[in-house]
């Protein structure tokens, strides 16, 4: 998919899933579904934190990083975090917007990244975005994770 915003072209060339198999079951694309992607809760999430961290994808410089934020006070109000609840409102199926405590079922999001997400004044060349959910009582670093990689163009 590439999209174009003024003279910036935008492409996403790999998202990969990833979760603990502990409180997230599995974290993966539905077959056949193009953009669609399915996860299980398989324990209720009553509390959890987010961190969001775009790097360089060649040196691995951070150029943007969020950590810790209250992901129920997210949930509550998106708005708070203007790009944040951008995205936020991107992944969403059908309007099924997360509550908090997350309770154990399955659920939906969709890959559809928009170009109106980022900035004008962002840097050309390829980066990777992370998204990682994270619990205090997962022992593992995460409970799920989506990794982005995408390329910035300035067409002139």
């Amino acid at each position: 998919h590439v999209f174009r915003k003024g003279a910036i072209s935008f492409s996403i060339e790999s998202l990969e899933t990833t979760c603990d198999h502990d409180y997230v079951e599995y974290f993966r694309r539905v077959p056949n579904s193009g953009l669609l992607y399915t996860f299980r809760v398989a324990k209720t999430a009553p509390y959890f934190t987010i961190d969001i961290v775009v790097k360089v994808l060649k040196t691995q410089r951070i150029m943007y990083k969020m950590v810790n934020v209250n992901g129920c006070d997210f949930l509550n109000n998106p708005v708070l975090n203007k790009a944040f609840g951008a995205v936020y409102k991107q992944l969403v199926v059908n309007g099924s917007f997360f509550k908090c405590p997350i309770k154990p079922k399955v659920y939906y999001l969709k890959n559809e990244m928009s170009v109106e997400l980022f900035p004008n004044f962002h840097p050309p060349g390829r980066f990777q975005l992370s998204m990682r959910v994270k619990m205090a009582e997962s022992r593992g670093p995460y409970v799920m994770e989506m990794l982005w990689k995408y390329k910035i163009v300035r067409i002139k």
